[in-house]
This record gives C-alpha cells, sequence and structure tokens, in this order.
C-alpha cells in the first residue's frame, strides 16, 4: 500500500499480538519504523518471524 504522505510503499498500521516486545502499542499496532519478516524457505505462516522483536525489558 503508498503511504500518500511519505510516497513510500510501505506497510500502515502493521497489527501485533506480543504484547512483550518493546514495539507493541496501542490497540496492537507495532511501533517499529520498520518490520523485517524472515526465514526464506517458509512455507507456512508458522515458520515465519519478526526479527524486529524486541523484549520489553531490554527496551
Amino acid at each position: 500500500m503508498k503511504d500518500s504522505k511519505s510516497g513510500c510503499d510501505c506497510v500502515k498500521n502493521v497489527g501485533c499480538q506480543v504484547t512483550n516486545c518493546k514495539y507493541h502499542g496501542l490497540l496492537n499496532r507495532c511501533t517499529a519504523e520498520q518490520i523485517t519478516v524472515q526465514n526464506e524457505n517458509a512455507t507456512k505462516k508458522g515458520e515465519t518471524y519478526c526479527s524486529t522483536f524486541v523484549p520489553k525489558s531490554q527496551g
């Protein structure tokens, strides 16, 4: 989706259910500037992971 304000192709309002992540925000939204989802060999949703995750205790 294109963000009309910045002109970049980016995902707006990324949801996140991981409440112990530093970037977990109000209404279960991710507050990181960018996210990285990894596992280039994934064939199922459960085989991917958000490498942007940082425990709140480290944030």
